[in-house]
């Protein structure tokens, strides 16, 4: 019995000294630089570029963990941000434009899903909110948005959440029909760019695995309309979560099973290309000008990958927690993180030359200034219920693995 405590101690103290050397690791890769970060007050679970704002892509939203929804300037670092309705964290934007009755102008809007199982909407007429509301989506948190066009010119709101449900909102937040694709959740929603305006498509992948689509009604039928889904593509082995459409139609996937996956569009959409990962593919965007797909991933890093090869050309690594999301601003990849930091990646040919060299020669951390302090952060039990629900998925996503392995 003694044996077995004093294993148990030892484990206990070699547990510690473990995560108190990941803490310094962190606490020290933090001081960095890289990527001209912009720090947030919290934890940043979703970007986006808003053309409502700004038709150049100089704007970007991120959507934070502590229920705030920022909107950056790149050329600027002009920063608004919207007042705390929410008192859960965001996880996904959506935008639009037009008529807000409440102030009776037209103006830019927002949408952002939340913990709290409802979407949020702000109103911005310039760079001010003059409305903010929300009304309840799901049964279980909001995962993801988005705003698509029916082939009679209209726009609907499409959310997709965790009780696996992808439920119809008109744009004033009525609740107009819904899809149960028997999935044990939505993780994407992406309209499909080739697709026909009479009848649009949208693609939605899921934390089993499957990757389906289905057509857009018109307005008025949706409620009453049976919605038929395309046989799943079953591209990898669990949750995916994120699809992007490069310039060509083709479709590209980043998974929990540490690989991110180019399906073609002409060849029934059967996979090309696969880029392994040593952790979580979170995100995935591609250049067509210079043919670079870029992929954020649970290690931290942002990977740019030669299209036509699959040869993994470089590592951004100024990040110090998970990399959440990308976005592309013309040449500038756009990444945010855990860490509560937006970062910027340029990849103009010779900026990424000079990166690339840059990172044969690494600058020592000791020469960098040290991380700021005294943003705001969550509450200890707002950053415990993040923390837990992060890696209850990643756990869930695992053994799910595992089964399926049996």
């Amino acid at each position: 019995m003694a044996t077995s405590n004093s294993a148990d101690q030892a484990g206990n103290y070699f547990q510690t000294d473990t995560s108190l050397a990941e803490l310094e690791r962190k606490r020290q890769k933090a001081a960095n630089t890289l990527g001209d970060p912009v720090n947030f007050p919290s934890k940043i679970l979703a970007v986006a570029i808003n053309h409502y704002f700004d038709p150049t892509g100089d704007v970007v939203f991120v959507a934070e963990a502590g229920g705030l929804v920022s909107g950056l300037r790149l050329s600027t670092n002009e920063l608004s941000t919207t007042p705390r309705g929410p008192q859960a964290p965001l996880t996904s934007l959506a935008f639009h434009a037009g008529h807000t009755p409440a102030a009776g102008v037209t103006a830019s809007h927002v949408l952002s899903g939340c913990w709290d199982k409802s979407i949020w909407r702000y109103s911005f007429q310039g760079s001010n909110v003059i409305d903010e509301s929300s009304f309840p989506a799901h049964r279980d948190f909001v995962k993801c948005l988005l705003v698509a066009p029916t082939p009679d010119k209209q726009q609907v709101i499409i959310s997709g959440g965790a009780d696996g449900d992808i439920r119809f909102w008109s744009l004033a937040g009525q609740s107009i029909g819904s899809i149960k694709p028997g999935a044990r959740g939505i993780e994407c929603l992406v309209l499909d760019p080739l697709s026909s305006p009479d009848s649009p498509g949208v693609f939605v992948s899921t934390s089993k695995q499957e990757i389906f689509s289905f057509a857009i009604p018109s307005l008025s039928d949706i409620t009453a309309h049976k919605f038929a889904l395309t046989p799943p593509i079953l591209a990898h082995a669990t949750s995916v979560y994120k699809l992007h459409f490069d310039d060509d139609g083709d479709l590209w996937t980043a998974s929990a099973d540490k690989t991110a996956k180019h399906l073609l569009r002409t060849d029934g959409w059967k996979v090309e290309t696969t880029l392994a990962h040593p952790d979580f593919v979170r995100d995935v965007v591609t250049h067509g000008r210079y043919g670079w797909v870029i992929t954020a991933c649970r290690d931290e890093n942002v990977r740019v990958w030669n299209t036509a090869t699959g040869a993994l050309y470089h590592v951004f690594t100024g990040h110090y927690e998970e990399v959440t999301g990308l976005a592309l601003s013309g040449d500038l990849v756009i990444s945010v993180s855990i860490d509560a930091t937006l970062r910027r990646w340029s990849l103009a040919p010779a900026d990424l030359s000079k990166a690339v060299e840059e990172a044969r020669h690494p600058k020592l951390l000791e020469q960098e200034p040290e991380p700021k302090t005294d943003l705001g952060m969550l509450t200890e039990e707002e950053e415990a219920e993040l923390r837990a629900l992060m890696e209850s998925e990643a756990q869930d996503t695992l053994e799910r693995m595992a089964m399926d392995e049996q």
